[in-house]
């Protein structure tokens, strides 16, 4: 399989600053970086408008059926109109701490914090807060189970959203570290502690989320983002971080491997997804790319 640049946001449209979370979502790649903004591309990377979301760094997008959702370093959470990027609404406001990372699943958004807080809204509406014991770098959600992690162990906390507060309980840990990425329904991936290599458990309560396979050294610096998808039934990963190499790794009976990589020539901290086999890259100085795989 080959993997190539096949086109990069104009330099007049880029990111002031680096790059730090992307979004495809309904046809369109959404971007949020450290200038504070987040702009909104079409599908060849012609920039289709933008918005000063933040006064610094926007960590974080998710987005509903109406909505987009951003986090930042300066303690708040904001709302967006999907179509016009225009401002709706500030959710939460904290003063002491950082949000890092948000995340919208099932009509539910949840926000994790730099003290290891992460707050549900549920039908536009705060529904309560919970407690995974360790900053949250990177958070997916998967049914009733949540999947949160920094740098030390990977948290999985069952969930339960039905009654008048929230029920959760710690149901698994494992050593590990940022990022992780949900690999169709039956999958999900981090990096080990050491940050180089590739873990793939089962996203299965049945089996305990146990481990399928390891890639050690999968990448020759930090890896920094990773995102999961199913094509043709085949699961399919995408790795990049400090070594500026996108790399796609096939997972097929518990084995991984490596099926074609690209140097982008800018540390990564974003992949998204698109739905007609292309892949965004997005990372230092504002750079955002799409690659082509032939």
């Amino acid at each position: 399989m080959t993997l190539r640049v096949g086109c990069r946001a104009d330099d007049a449209d880029k990111h002031e600053f680096d790059v730090n979370s992307l979004l495809y979502h309904k046809g369109k790649l959404y971007s949020a970086g450290d200038d504070g903004r987040i702009k909104v591309w079409a599908s060849d990377l012609t920039k289709l408008g933008e918005v000063q979301a933040h006064p610094c760094s926007v960590y974080s997008i998710t987005a509903s059926d109406d909505s987009l959702y951003s986090c930042s370093n300066e303690g708040t959470v904001k709302s967006f109109d999907l179509t016009t990027l225009k401002e709706k609404e500030v959710l939460a406001q904290d003063d002491k701490n950082e949000f890092w990372k948000v995340c919208y699943s099932n009509g539910a958004l949840y926000a994790g914090d730099n003290t290891g807080n992460i707050i549900v809204w549920k039908d536009n509406k705060t529904y309560g807060t919970l407690n995974v014991a360790e900053p949250v770098k990177d958070m997916a959600v998967s049914g009733n189970f949540l999947f949160s992690v920094k740098d030390t162990d990977l948290v999985i906390t069952d969930v339960h959203l039905g009654g008048e507060k929230i029920q959760f309980g710690t149901k698994k840990t494992y050593v590990g570290r940022a990022p992780i990425a949900l690999i169709g329904k039956q999958l999900f991936a981090f990096a080990s502690r050491e940050g180089k290599d590739i873990i793939v458990n089962e996203n299965n309560d049945q089996s305990h989320f146990k481990p399928v396979s390891k890639v050690e050294g999968a990448h020759e610096m930090i890896i920094n983002t990773l995102a999961g998808t199913t094509w043709n039934n085949k699961n399919v990963l995408f790795s990049g971080g400090w070594d500026k190499t996108v790399k796609k790794w096939n997972i097929d009976d518990d084995i991984i491997k490596q099926d074609g990589s690209c140097d982008v020539e800018i540390v990564i901290n974003s992949i998204a997804i698109g739905d007609k086999g292309e892949v965004y890259v997005g990372g230092g100085d504002g750079h955002i790319v799409r690659i082509e795989i032939e």
